[in-house]
């Protein structure tokens, strides 16, 4: 073998042998004898699976010290599309870091959003961590995504599920009322509950926001039309009211972003959209390019605190403000997308392939493509009706 200094030998027939037999012994629940064959592989392999199988077998015999070195590996490894992340969740659920366990649970729920197990916990962690928006968010991807609907855990969220809704609906209407008498001091003591019971509707933090702006209780103001963006963040009533909340505060940056957000959705109107953009110059002014760093400071102690919305949107602050730093923060700011709304991403896939499955005539694997749409999107959306469209009888 002049020239060469290593030589690799065919040991995919014995690997795929052993990985059987270790896969076989760990489904029969003998998981040290199939930990010593996938310890034994990783002298003629080396993949993220083999350490993730290894993982496993430390985990199911509770040793998560090693189960824990060995997940990690994994994703050093690869860090996309990683089952690792779930057990990782488990693990510092375990330890009792609340923190790190949501964000792994968040990375297994960006890989497979209908994992109603993975639902199931973030709802339940950050209801420990008191951050009610996300538990209420998660408790209905978990309603949404169940398979087994008439279980008694199922119907005891469930219920609970409906009467935050309702009661948040409740007083919705009986602000509404409020508002058309002109008493915005009832009306806002109305909607203040009605957000504790029902954080995630758009409605009641949106009009919440208003009134609070209206009454001149800024800091209030922005609290709730922040989470009304985070529910929609291309609301032009929304983006309408933020950046001014933010001028009365005196945040000129946080103002400068948000008027930047609203400059497209403007664009038909010529009178409001060089409004804006005089607003925008002079905003300019009085800042420069190193003024994102407070963005960036805020946006890094949202992600620890899981807070994944407001830190997606202060990150965006900070490429909004200098766009240079595309490159450092574009990564972070994908991640953050995904870790948000990974349906999105999915659905895009799914009617891609899907499609391209039903030209060809395929029509068993374009069904099943078009179901995962239907799974993932909302009844009233296009993407949804067009899936259901393209299903074939086989």
């Amino acid at each position: 073998m002049a020239g060469s200094d290593y030589y690799i030998e065919d040991n995919s027939d014995i690997e795929d042998k052993k990985l059987e037999a270790a896969m076989n012994l760990y489904r029969d629940g003998k998981y040290s004898n199939a930990l010593a064959l996938y310890l034994d592989m990783i002298n003629i392999s080396y993949s993220y699976k083999l350490y993730y199988e290894i993982g496993r077998c430390y985990y199911k015999m509770n040793d998560l010290s090693n189960a824990e070195s060995n997940f990690l590996r994994s994703t050093e490894l690869e860090e996309n599309k990683n089952p690792s992340y779930l057990y990782l969740g488990n693990i510092y659920y375990k330890n009792k870091n609340i923190s790190r366990a949501i964000e792994c649970w968040v990375r297994a729920y960006s890989i497979k959003p209908d994992d109603e197990s993975v639902c199931l916990n973030l709802a339940a962690s950050y209801f420990t961590k008191n951050m009610r928006f996300q538990s209420v968010f998660y408790y209905q991807k978990y309603l949404k995504y169940a398979k087994d609907k008439q279980s008694t855990s199922y119907k005891e969220i469930q219920k609970g599920i409906q009467e935050f809704t309702r009661m948040g609906d409740e007083f919705y209407k009986k602000a509404m009322r409020a508002v058309s008498l002109n008493d915005n001091t009832t009306a806002i003591q109305g909607l203040a509950l009605a957000a504790k019971s029902y954080p995630t509707s758009f409605d009641i933090n949106f009009l919440l926001g208003r009134l609070y702006y209206e009454e001149r209780d800024y800091m209030h103001a922005l609290v709730y039309l922040k989470q009304a963006y985070c529910l929609d963040s291309k609301s032009f009533d929304v983006l309408d009211k933020l950046p001014y909340v933010m001028l009365q505060l005196g945040d000129y940056t946080g103002a400068y972003c948000c008027f930047k957000r609203l400059l497209p959705l403007v664009l038909n109107n010529q009178k409001e959209y060089l409004k804006i953009v005089r607003v925008i110059n002079d905003l300019e002014q009085s800042f420069n390019k190193a003024s994102y760093a407070g963005h960036k400071d805020w946006a890094e102690k949202y992600y620890a605190d899981n807070n994944y919305h407001l830190a997606l949107y202060e990150y965006e602050n900070c490429l909004i403000i200098n766009p240079e730093l595309t490159d450092e923060l574009e990564s972070i700011i994908q991640t953050l997308k995904t870790f948000i709304n990974p349906e999105e991403k999915i659905i895009k896939i799914c009617l891609d392939k899907g499609g391209g499955y039903y030209l060809n005539k395929d029509f068993k694997l374009s069904n099943k493509y078009f179901s995962k749409v239907m799974l993932l999107s909302n009844e009233d959306s296009a993407e949804y009706k067009f899936a259901r469209s393209r299903l074939v009888n086989v």
